[in-house]
């Protein structure tokens, strides 16, 4: 096994950084998720534990943080609150649009003034007197995009927010959001080495400029534990000869197949996040991309990657 060297990256002095929101930042940003109780739902029992984990991701030099209102919900932003506050340095993205009736439960709700709301809400609980990127967690089908990017836009013309993004938007609703906001920040969508049927949308949008960010690049969720466990003990093989773990190989695939991406990764772990942070510099050569394909199809067979499940669920 091999991997291209640091020397041999394209500007390999900013290899893992990205520009986002015109601002150059970590290209493995932290995920908000693992800051509440579990999977995006619920209150910490010790607040303290989540806090030291952030701190300890700043502390790697991940200066890129990124959550939604929907996750706790609000439980997240508040701990980013008490630990980031209206730090400069650091670049914040939230979500609003989603909503959450329940655990494991999601909804959508594109309402204007709903938007505008969530805003507002999310600025008091990250205690910041504006928010650097704010995207568009879902479209909702039942109000105009229009009215939907509109309220961003309003609340960006009023300098509460800085940048606007939109979440796992479609190939069509793309060309449509690209109409109405020309100046779009970046796109975030799932993608990782079970779900790539998103790759084509990322490299549209390489071509266009637009900073493409990957969720759940770790198969949070999607596939049952059994299956999940197998593929990345095969990461991990592969990995192993260069002493890299299942994750690491898992983001240096993303970053091989897009080189111009970034991924947004959670963890409870302060090790686990310095060695992701680290795999941002990694690149896998041919031979080793056609391994990891292999194996992921191998271990997944006609298993379809499904975000609604959990990979507790069997």
């Amino acid at each position: 096994m091999s991997l291209a060297p640091p020397s041999a990256l394209p500007d390999s002095s900013v290899a893992d950084r990205l520009v986002i929101a015109g601002r150059r930042v970590s290209r493995v940003a932290f995920g908000g998720a693992r800051l509440t109780a579990g999977d995006g739902w619920g209150v910490p029992r010790d607040r303290e534990v989540p806090r030291g984990i952030l701190r300890a991701a700043l502390e790697a030099g991940i200066d890129h943080i990124d959550t939604a209102d929907a996750l706790g919900p609000a439980v997240s932003e508040q701990i980013i609150g008490d630990v980031v506050g209206d730090r400069d340095d650091v670049l914040v993205a939230t979500k609003v649009g989603m909503l959450r009736p329940g655990p494991g439960e999601w909804g959508v709700l594109g309402r204007p003034d709903y938007l505008r709301q969530q805003v507002h809400a999310s600025l008091s609980r990250l205690r910041r007197e504006r928010i650097d990127l704010v995207y568009l967690h879902r479209i909702d089908p039942d109000y105009p995009l229009a009215d939907q990017l509109g309220a961003l836009q309003q609340l960006r013309t009023q300098g509460l927010i800085g940048h606007i993004g939109v979440s796992q938007p479609t190939a069509s609703q793309l060309e449509e959001v690209l109409l109405l906001e020309p100046d779009l920040a970046a796109v975030q969508s799932l993608y990782n080495v079970a779900a790539r049927h998103d790759a084509e949308l990322a490299r549209t949008l390489e071509v266009r400029g637009i900073p493409f960010l990957a969720y759940w690049p770790l198969l949070g969720r999607g596939i049952a534990a059994a299956r999940h466990r197998a593929l990345f003990e095969g990461l991990a093989s592969i990995g192993g000869p260069l002493g890299l773990d299942g994750a690491q190989v898992a983001l240096a695939w993303i970053f091989s197949t897009l080189p111009g991406a970034g991924a947004v990764v959670g963890s409870r772990s302060a090790a686990h996040l310095r060695a992701n942070a680290r795999a941002a510099r990694l690149r896998l050569d041919v031979e080793n991309l056609a391994r990891v394909t292999a194996l992921v199809d191998d271990v997944l067979g006609d298993t379809v990657f499904d975000p609604r499940t959990s990979k507790d669920d069997e």
